[in-house]
Protein backbone atom coordinates (compact mmCIF):
# COMPACT_ATOMS: atom_id res chain seq x y z
CA UNK A 1 0.00 0.00 0.00
CA UNK A 2 1.43 3.50 -0.94
CA UNK A 3 2.00 6.18 2.04
CA UNK A 4 -0.39 8.46 0.91
CA UNK A 5 0.67 10.86 4.12
CA UNK A 6 3.94 11.84 2.02
CA UNK A 7 2.93 13.84 -0.78
CA UNK A 8 6.24 12.60 -3.04
CA UNK A 9 5.05 8.83 -2.70
CA UNK A 10 1.28 9.86 -2.78
CA UNK A 11 2.44 11.86 -6.12
CA UNK A 12 3.98 8.81 -7.65
CA UNK A 13 1.01 6.30 -7.16
CA UNK A 14 -1.27 8.99 -8.61
CA UNK A 15 1.40 9.33 -11.59
CA UNK A 16 1.29 5.69 -12.36
CA UNK A 17 -2.40 4.82 -11.47
CA UNK A 18 -2.81 8.20 -14.03
CA UNK A 19 -1.04 6.63 -16.83
CA UNK A 20 -2.90 3.07 -16.56
CA UNK A 21 -5.72 4.66 -17.95
CA UNK A 22 -6.06 3.37 -21.15
CA UNK A 23 -7.11 5.83 -24.19
CA UNK A 24 -9.96 4.95 -24.46
CA UNK A 25 -10.93 5.12 -20.42
CA UNK A 26 -9.07 8.86 -20.78
CA UNK A 27 -11.33 10.13 -23.70
CA UNK A 28 -14.84 8.63 -21.89
CA UNK A 29 -14.08 9.99 -18.21
CA UNK A 30 -12.69 13.73 -20.16
CA UNK A 31 -16.11 13.66 -22.07
CA UNK A 32 -18.21 13.84 -18.75
CA UNK A 33 -16.12 15.63 -16.54
CA UNK A 34 -16.61 18.10 -19.39
CA UNK A 35 -20.20 17.29 -19.44
CA UNK A 36 -20.30 17.49 -15.58
CA UNK A 37 -18.52 21.20 -15.35
CA UNK A 38 -20.82 22.36 -18.22
CA UNK A 39 -24.27 21.52 -16.70
CA UNK A 40 -22.80 23.97 -13.74
CA UNK A 41 -24.20 26.79 -12.95
CA UNK A 42 -20.94 28.19 -12.05
CA UNK A 43 -19.96 27.40 -15.82
CA UNK A 44 -22.96 28.32 -16.94
CA UNK A 45 -22.61 32.03 -15.20
CA UNK A 46 -18.70 32.78 -15.26
CA UNK A 47 -17.42 35.71 -17.67
CA UNK A 48 -14.00 33.80 -17.98
CA UNK A 49 -13.06 30.34 -17.72
CA UNK A 50 -9.27 29.59 -16.91
CA UNK A 51 -8.34 26.15 -18.56
CA UNK A 52 -4.97 24.48 -18.63
CA UNK A 53 -3.16 22.28 -21.32
CA UNK A 54 -3.22 19.08 -20.48
CA UNK A 55 -0.09 17.23 -19.80
CA UNK A 56 1.34 13.85 -18.29
CA UNK A 57 -2.24 12.38 -18.95
CA UNK A 58 -4.36 14.86 -17.50
CA UNK A 59 -7.88 15.42 -18.29
CA UNK A 60 -8.38 17.17 -21.46
CA UNK A 61 -10.41 20.50 -21.30
CA UNK A 62 -10.10 21.59 -25.34
CA UNK A 63 -14.06 20.31 -25.59
CA UNK A 64 -14.71 22.87 -22.52
CA UNK A 65 -12.75 25.45 -23.96
CA UNK A 66 -14.92 25.33 -27.34
CA UNK A 67 -18.34 25.23 -25.41
CA UNK A 68 -17.04 28.72 -23.08
CA UNK A 69 -16.33 30.05 -26.94
CA UNK A 70 -20.02 29.14 -28.28
CA UNK A 71 -21.59 30.51 -25.16
CA UNK A 72 -19.65 34.03 -26.10
CA UNK A 73 -17.05 33.66 -22.27
CA UNK A 74 -13.24 35.06 -22.31
CA UNK A 75 -10.91 31.35 -22.42
CA UNK A 76 -7.41 32.10 -20.47
CA UNK A 77 -4.48 29.67 -20.36
CA UNK A 78 -1.42 30.04 -17.77
CA UNK A 79 2.03 31.45 -18.61
CA UNK A 80 4.22 29.52 -15.85
CA UNK A 81 6.47 31.88 -14.97
CA UNK A 82 9.23 30.11 -13.78
CA UNK A 83 11.23 32.43 -12.02
CA UNK A 84 8.65 33.12 -9.53
CA UNK A 85 6.59 30.28 -9.73
CA UNK A 86 3.42 32.17 -10.98
CA UNK A 87 0.68 32.29 -13.13
CA UNK A 88 0.28 34.46 -16.01
CA UNK A 89 -3.19 34.01 -17.78
CA UNK A 90 -4.13 35.27 -20.82
CA UNK A 91 -6.91 34.91 -23.09
CA UNK A 92 -6.98 33.03 -26.36
CA UNK A 93 -9.46 33.13 -29.39
CA UNK A 94 -8.34 29.24 -30.41
CA UNK A 95 -6.39 26.44 -29.34
CA UNK A 96 -3.97 27.00 -32.12
CA UNK A 97 -3.24 30.22 -29.67
CA UNK A 98 -1.21 27.93 -27.67
CA UNK A 99 2.46 27.09 -28.31
CA UNK A 100 5.08 24.88 -26.01
CA UNK A 101 6.10 26.20 -22.87
CA UNK A 102 7.24 25.96 -19.78
CA UNK A 103 7.90 22.49 -18.97
CA UNK A 104 6.91 21.37 -22.14
CA UNK A 105 3.42 22.16 -21.30
CA UNK A 106 1.22 24.34 -24.06
CA UNK A 107 1.01 28.11 -23.40
CA UNK A 108 -0.07 31.15 -24.94
CA UNK A 109 2.82 33.65 -26.09
CA UNK A 110 2.84 36.87 -24.10
CA UNK A 111 1.50 39.24 -26.48
CA UNK A 112 -1.65 37.82 -26.04
CA UNK A 113 -4.62 39.91 -23.55
CA UNK A 114 -3.99 39.49 -19.97
CA UNK A 115 -6.77 38.03 -18.48
CA UNK A 116 -9.22 39.84 -16.15
CA UNK A 117 -10.96 38.42 -12.74
CA UNK A 118 -14.03 39.02 -11.25
CA UNK A 119 -16.00 37.29 -8.40
CA UNK A 120 -17.59 35.33 -11.56
CA UNK A 121 -14.45 33.84 -13.13
CA UNK A 122 -14.18 30.13 -12.60
CA UNK A 123 -10.76 28.51 -12.75
CA UNK A 124 -10.34 24.92 -13.70
CA UNK A 125 -7.22 24.12 -11.07
CA UNK A 126 -5.06 20.82 -12.28
CA UNK A 127 -4.98 17.69 -9.64
CA UNK A 128 -3.15 14.39 -9.36
CA UNK A 129 -5.40 14.05 -6.75
CA UNK A 130 -8.05 15.37 -4.26
CA UNK A 131 -9.39 14.87 -0.88
CA UNK A 132 -12.65 15.33 0.51
CA UNK A 133 -11.90 18.84 1.79
CA UNK A 134 -11.07 20.25 -1.49
CA UNK A 135 -7.27 19.82 -1.02
CA UNK A 136 -5.48 18.78 -4.09
CA UNK A 137 -1.81 16.69 -4.38
CA UNK A 138 -0.48 18.85 -7.46
CA UNK A 139 3.44 18.62 -8.80
CA UNK A 140 4.77 20.31 -6.02
CA UNK A 141 5.95 23.74 -6.97
CA UNK A 142 3.10 25.42 -5.48
CA UNK A 143 2.03 27.61 -8.80
CA UNK A 144 -1.67 27.17 -8.58
CA UNK A 145 -1.80 27.87 -4.63
CA UNK A 146 0.19 31.23 -5.15
CA UNK A 147 -2.57 31.79 -7.88
CA UNK A 148 -5.71 30.77 -5.66
CA UNK A 149 -4.41 32.61 -2.76
CA UNK A 150 -4.95 35.55 -4.39
CA UNK A 151 -8.24 34.65 -6.81
CA UNK A 152 -11.33 35.81 -5.57
CA UNK A 153 -13.35 33.75 -8.44
CA UNK A 154 -14.16 30.52 -7.96
CA UNK A 155 -12.00 27.21 -8.27
CA UNK A 156 -12.58 23.53 -9.12
CA UNK A 157 -10.66 20.53 -9.84
CA UNK A 158 -12.07 17.92 -11.86
CA UNK A 159 -10.36 14.29 -11.74
CA UNK A 160 -11.79 10.68 -12.76
CA UNK A 161 -13.54 9.45 -9.12
CA UNK A 162 -10.24 6.83 -8.58
CA UNK A 163 -8.06 9.83 -8.10
CA UNK A 164 -10.37 10.98 -4.99
CA UNK A 165 -9.20 9.81 -1.53
CA UNK A 166 -10.26 10.99 2.05
CA UNK A 167 -7.28 13.22 3.26
CA UNK A 168 -4.36 13.79 1.35
CA UNK A 169 -0.75 15.49 3.43
CA UNK A 170 -0.96 19.11 3.19
CA UNK A 171 1.31 22.04 3.86
CA UNK A 172 -0.04 25.47 5.24
CA UNK A 173 0.30 27.23 1.77
CA UNK A 174 -1.98 24.72 0.33
CA UNK A 175 -5.35 26.81 -0.72
CA UNK A 176 -8.47 24.47 -1.20
CA UNK A 177 -10.78 24.51 -3.92
CA UNK A 178 -14.37 25.08 -4.02
CA UNK A 179 -15.91 22.38 -6.06
CA UNK A 180 -14.64 18.96 -6.52
CA UNK A 181 -16.12 17.24 -10.21
CA UNK A 182 -15.70 13.48 -10.79
CA UNK A 183 -17.40 11.73 -13.68
CA UNK A 184 -19.86 10.31 -10.66
CA UNK A 185 -20.80 14.44 -9.80
CA UNK A 186 -20.47 17.16 -8.32
CA UNK A 187 -19.49 18.08 -4.54
CA UNK A 188 -19.54 21.91 -3.68
CA UNK A 189 -17.20 23.33 -0.66
CA UNK A 190 -17.96 26.75 -0.44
Amino acid sequence: MTDLSNKKAARAHFLSKRFSLSPIERQIIDAELVNQISALDEFKQCDTVLLYASTKNEPNFSRLALRAWELGKGVAFPISLIDTCELDFRLIDSLTDLESGAYGIYEPTADKPVAAFTEKTLCIVPALAIDSHGFRLGYGKGYYDRFLKKFKGISLSAVDSRFTVDTLPTYPTDIPVDIIITETGVVHLK
